[in-house]
């Protein structure tokens, strides 16, 4: 049997133009690239039931903190990212870049 991990790649509020939000993110489960997301987009992975870990990256050390997640049989797991929304975030991130890209489960 399998699972399936949604995610959603959205920014929520007002939208400072940065060109990183304009790139594709890699993204990586347990440890290993599976894909990239787009801006606006939807991305969904069949995965196998059991214990995993979501990262996504983009350019540089640019990255969203690891996240720890349990998939049940036939399960639907549910993540949104999008880079840090607003000015006082942002520059955080520039010197703590692995919270650059926010990911939520749902």
């Amino acid at each position: 049997m399998s699972a399936t991990l949604k995610l959603n790649r959205t920014m929520p509020g007002i939208l400072v133009e940065i060109e990183d939000r304009k790139r594709a993110w890699q993204v990586h489960l347990d440890s290993k690239p599976v894909g990239t997301i787009a801006r606006n987009d939807v991305l969904e992975l069949p995965i196998g039931p059991g214990h995993h870990s979501l990262r996504l990256t983009s350019t540089g050390r640019r990255s969203s903190p690891v996240r720890d997640f349990d998939a049940g049989d036939e399960s639907e797991t549910e993540f949104t990212c999008h880079s840090q929304p607003i000015w006082p975030l942002m520059l955080m991130a520039l010197v703590v870049p692995k919270r650059w890209i926010v990911l939520k489960e749902q």
